[in-house]
């Protein structure tokens, strides 16, 4: 691999971590998230003023514009590593080849074999004499 689909990788890998924030418009509330879950909250002491269902709204849309920012940067990430034509013609073919499966192999026995079952059962008995 090139050093440019490494270090698209890495951006990518360091997004998956990297945390953005953000905070509500009158500064009562901050948060941080990663585009998988939410890292820290913050609360002015404004906050202990407000009624809860107004402040559980505010966290609750300052906690998703922070995850919005974390998942646009992944989203730019991936968009550059796609971008790369080497990359773009290994994701068409395996999507080409998720879209047609080889079939399953075929059994080596037939199924309807019954002496093949008595061979089984007999190599079995056979095995367990010795005990």
């Amino acid at each position: 691999m090139s050093d440019a689909i490494h270090s698209s990788l890495a951006d990518i890998q360091a997004a998956l971590t990297a945390s953005r924030s953000a905070e509500s418009a009158d500064g009562t509330v901050r948060a941080e998230a990663s585009a998988k879950r939410q890292v820290a909250l913050q609360l002015s002491p404004a906050a202990m003023k407000m009624r809860p269902d107004d402040l559980a709204a505010m966290i609750l849309t300052t906690q998703r514009q922070a995850q919005s920012k974390a998942e646009a940067v992944i989203t730019e990430r991936l968009d550059t590593f796609r971008s790369d034509p080497r990359v773009a013609v290994a994701l068409d073919n395996l999507r080409d080849t998720q879209a047609s499966p080889a079939p399953p192999p075929r059994p080596t026995t037939d199924p309807d074999d019954e002496d093949g079952d008595a061979d089984f059962i007999d190599s079995v008995y056979k095995s367990d004499r010795g005990w």
